[in-house]
């Protein structure tokens, strides 16, 4: 699994403040940073499927619009 590991000075308060946020709604501080990125990404660097695809499963669609990589063959 691919990792981007974050550091922070000694006495920056980000960590802190990302575990309270985390709990106050309630899930981990890796899902809030998790829903930071997505909602910063938006939807950079997706893509359409093709005119008329179908996707035959989630994982079909996720990859069609570029949300999973494709299987490699």
């Amino acid at each position: 699994m691919p990792q981007i590991v974050i550091n922070f000075d000694d006495d920056d308060t980000m960590p802190d403040r990302l575990r309270e946020r985390a709990d106050e709604w309630g899930i981990s501080t890796e899902a809030m940073i998790h829903r930071a990125i997505n909602s910063f990404m938006g939807d950079y660097g997706l893509k359409s499927p093709p005119p008329g695809f179908e996707a035959k499963n989630l994982r079909e669609l996720f990859q069609a619009h570029g949300v999973m990589k494709s299987d490699s063959k």
